[in-house]
């Protein structure tokens, strides 16, 4: 359960931290014994790419992306869970659009990396996961709007 909870945040140090490892095992072979294992380029931006999507994933998540509130804060207070619901519905469609484009881009990866054979399948892939992962919690942030319109008196604000 703790791994599903925090799924996005595992994989992504997961992948950073393989990212990390390969470089500096690079580096110590090429300066101090004079050569390099040739795929560990490929592996790292590989896993940097997927550190990097599972980052925004958790980003989104945890809400610690910047947003501007300005709109949010002329609003009065029984009309911000109704905006925020109206937000959460365009990034709903938003999420679930480039999910979707990302399962298309995907599916046409026919390529191989050069040095690993690897196909952009694998690569690719993590941007229909993160971006499913996106709309799943766009979902949740919704719950939380309908629970806020149903019981006003609750004045927990959710940013």
């Amino acid at each position: 359960m703790w791994f599903l909870k925090n799924f996005e945040e595992v994989l992504a140090s997961l992948a950073i931290s393989v990212t990390v490892l390969i470089v500096i095992l690079n580096v110590v072979l090429r300066y101090c014994f004079g050569f390099v294992i040739p795929w560990t380029e490929e592996l790292s931006v590989i896993c940097f790419i997927w550190a990097t999507y599972f980052g925004i994933s958790s980003c989104y998540k945890h809400k610690l992306h910047m947003g501007v509130d300005v709109v949010l804060t002329l609003l009065p207070e029984r009309a911000k869970p109704v905006f925020r619901l109206c937000v959460f519905s365009l990034l709903l469609v938003l999420n679930t659009v480039l999910a979707y484009l990302s399962y298309d881009y995907t599916m046409l990866s026919k390529k191989v990396t050069p040095v690993m054979g690897m196909s952009y399948f694998t690569i690719n892939g993590v941007l229909v996961v993160c971006f499913s992962l996106m709309a799943f919690h766009t979902l949740r942030f919704m719950k939380e709007e309908f629970k806020l319109i149903k019981h006003p008196t609750s004045t927990t604000p959710i940013s």
